[in-house]
């Protein structure tokens, strides 16, 4: 059942915590005076704000809690969609690339010396696809065709597909061809199909956030994303699940699953993206993470995702989980393909107040040996002990190629600095919180949402100010390198750039016995250009995005 959080909650401003009314008032109506709050209330709230207050103290402020409190339905009146962001805009800080430089777009020569049919043609990357469109060998719709034949063949038995968008893909595929024909080429991406987190707003398809409380929300509008795309001739296959608002594998429709072991779910919350990537379902896909779910969906589906640095990708028209932490990315077979797609869809835009603009540059041949490369050492693990470099297979293309590796170590986050996400979500979130819809988003937010409810404001404005701290130290054990790559998938870096708004890079390695394997390449601020250029180095000696998982066994 849903709480009315006028009745049954109050809260404290500045140092005293969130009040819950006790059962003498449960059925009265908030007077415009204040609610009847006394030193005892006060005295009692102090457990939940982790403070002790003297009696004199407390009388000092029971006025001011009483006016907060019966300020409260002021606000909670206001009509405040998902996408309304406080003024408030996180800025990373920290090196970025110098001004003026233009960005640019230098992928590795495709040679595709035959046309591939059905399955192999299916898990081509995004690069030999568009080769072969702007060669002619073959054309939007019949790759259109293959993959919508292939969503409806193994989307249900993946739980990974929400809404087929059959009709918008079949006629943005003709006119992929009739421009492609007539020798107007948009791009990369021109003619390519792909899939999008059901997050994002597609106009006249339905948008439900994973939720069955939002399973028949429409929007008249696309998202900033799905315009980009549009304008660069992609073609729109399919919603793909996400986790209930975006919180892991679990949606209304079911658990979305892992193509290379259906019995374990594919991890969240761009469950359906990396599935339907995985499963050559589509030519690409776009996902989200606030903390982790590019990431960790990506390593547990075994393909390459990159999130950008935060306000890299505008948000406009997909649901806002946390104003200051969400970033939009990509999710692909390579990780040049996740370049070629960031290249399309990057820039500032007004209606996302956090968007920038900066150029993206990416070249495939990036001469390494003119980068400073750092290799992660875990908490065990002692920086003078060459050890864990030398064991490291995944570095050998890097040094190959004259690169030259040190070890760096990264501090862990501070304690409590996620009750940010929390907070944050629980905001966006509130009035479907407080009624009997929150029965109706899943197991995983309600106690989340609820308990969010008593985070002192203080703690939370404080929390932010760790943040800074974060970044900062970050920043300066960051050093003078360029990128830092590790196979450890989640540990401090993992939690602590996503904080501090810096992208990362994945790519399959193998297995690690039975589990997944990869590698990450973590870079500068806006230069995830050069991030995927290492990374795409590492990639190509590997190999392992050449394999496949075995579609007979779904």
């Amino acid at each position: 059942m849903g709480i009315d959080g006028s009745l049954t909650r109050k809260e404290f401003l500045g140092t005293v915590a969130l009040l819950a009314l006790t059962p003498r008032q449960a059925g009265a109506q908030t007077p415009s005076r204040g609610p009847d709050l006394n030193e005892a209330d006060l005295a009692a709230a102090e457990k939940v704000a982790g403070i002790t207050l003297d009696d004199a103290h407390r009388k000092l402020a029971v006025p001011g809690v009483k006016q907060s409190v019966a300020n409260f339905p002021g606000i909670r009146a206001l009509d405040m969609p998902n996408d309304v962001e406080p003024h408030t805009v996180f800025t990373p800080v920290g090196r970025q690339p110098k001004p003026g430089k233009k960005s640019s777009l230098k992928t590795a020569p495709v040679r595709v010396s035959s046309v591939p049919v059905g399955e192999d043609l299916a898990f081509l990357s995004v690069t030999e696809i568009g080769a072969l469109l702007r060669s002619k060998r073959v054309t939007s719709t019949d790759l259109t065709e293959l993959y919508l034949q292939r969503l409806q063949t193994y989307g249900p038995k993946l739980d990974c597909v929400v809404t087929l968008t059959a009709e918008l893909a079949r006629s943005q595929a003709k006119k992929a061809d009739a421009e492609l024909a007539a020798g107007k080429v948009r791009g990369p991406l021109h003619g390519v199909p792909y899939g999008i987190k059901d997050l994002f707003a597609v106009k006249g398809y339905r948008t439900t956030w994973g939720a069955e409380a939002f399973k028949d929300q429409v929007f008249d509008h696309d998202a900033a994303v799905v315009e980009k795309l549009t304008e660069a001739g992609a073609v729109c296959l399919a919603k793909l699940s996400c986790g209930a608002l975006a919180y892991d594998d679990v949606w209304w429709g079911g658990q979305t699953k892992n193509p290379w072991n259906t019995k374990q779910g594919s991890s969240g919350s761009s469950a359906g993206s990396a599935c339907a990537t995985a499963a050559g379902l589509v030519g690409f896909s776009i996902g989200t993470e606030t903390l982790g779910s590019i990431i960790s969906p990506s390593n547990r589906c075994r393909v390459s995702g990159l999130r950008p640095t935060y306000g890299r990708v505008s948000r406009y028209g997909g649901m806002v989980l946390t104003y200051t932490m969400d970033k939009v990315g990509p999710i692909c077979r390579t990780i040049e393909d996740c370049a070629v797609v960031l290249s399309c869809i990057h820039g500032a835009d007004p209606r996302d107040l956090a968007s920038v603009d900066r150029p993206f540059d990416y070249r495939f041949d990036t001469d390494v040996k003119k980068l400073k490369i750092g290799f992660l050492y875990g908490e065990r693990e002692r920086v003078d002990d060459p050890a864990p470099m030398d064991k490291a297979e995944f570095l050998k293309p890097l040094r190959d190629a004259g690169a030259v590796v040190r070890p760096v170590k990264f501090s862990d986050p501070p304690e409590g600095i996620w009750t940010l996400l929390t907070a944050e979500a629980a905001a966006t979130f509130d009035r479907l919180t407080r009624s009997e819809d929150i029965e109706r988003i899943g197991k995983l937010w309600p106690p989340e949402f609820l308990a969010a409810r008593y985070l002192p404001a203080v703690e939370y404005i404080n929390a932010h100010r760790a943040r800074a701290l974060m970044a900062k130290t970050f920043e300066e054990e960051f050093g003078d390198f360029d990128v830092v790559v590790t196979d450890k998938f989640w540990d401090s870096a993992f939690t602590v750039c996503n904080g501090t708004g810096h992208p990362q890079a994945i790519v399959p390695w193998g297995l690690n016995g039975s589990q997944p394997r990869s590698v990450s390449v973590i870079g500068r601020l806006y230069g995830e250009g050069v991030m995927a250029a290492v990374a795409h180095r590492i990639q190509s000696m590997g190999g392992y995005h050449r394999l496949r998982p075995d579609a007979s066994k779904y």
